[in-house]
């Protein structure tokens, strides 16, 4: 009985990335249009917070820290981004930032995320907070129906500007995450 239990867990978890993956294609024609857009309507439901200090800020311990928070059975869902993912994914270009740490839920079953960005400029962390605001937007769409109990993370997303670094913190403790962002 604790066999078919695990096999129909690992199939479900397979079906649910594979939903999340395909429904993350290209959409940078629609993403560039509507970003605006996105931007000013979740303005209200975004936890934002700006600074300008000049700080240096070490993104892949506060990444690292924003990921040992996650309960275990999250942390091991969850895998890093590379540049290219990044860009197609999440939505931020190469040429916005210095450094980035973006690590997702790969199970496609929940919108926990992590994304922490060492911009380029303050000019440049604002495109990374807008590309961000989308990236909420379009996991709000793609989990309303699919995964509704995600809604919490994403409708009360930490998202914090700091001079050149943005960090955004989807999970289920936003104090905690605040606290570990600064």
């Amino acid at each position: 009985m604790r066999s078919k239990k695990a096999i129909c867990a690992v199939l479900a978890a397979a079906v649910m990335t594979t939903m999340a993956f395909a429904s993350c294609g290209d959409s940078s024609s629609t993403a560039e249009t509507s970003s605006s857009k996105a931007a000013s309507s979740s303005a209200d439901s975004t936890t934002a917070v700006s600074t300008s200090e000049a700080t240096t800020k070490d993104i892949t311990s506060i990444a690292n820290k924003l990921k040992d928070s996650l309960d275990d059975a999250v942390k091991a869902t969850m895998t890093e981004f590379d540049e290219n993912r990044i860009e197609k994914m999440i939505g931020v270009k190469k040429d916005l930032y210095n450094k980035a740490v973006c690590i997702v839920d790969a199970s496609g079953a929940s919108a926990h995320e992590i994304d922490c960005f060492e911009a380029k400029d303050e000019s440049s962390a604002k495109e990374i907070e807008t590309a961000l605001k989308q990236r909420i937007e379009n996991q709000k769409n793609g989990f309303k129906d699919y995964v509704p109990a995600e809604m919490d993370k994403l409708n009360n997303p930490v998202l914090v500007v700091d001079g050149n670094y943005v960090f955004m913190c989807l999970s289920n403790n936003n104090d905690k995450a605040k606290e570990i962002i600064g």
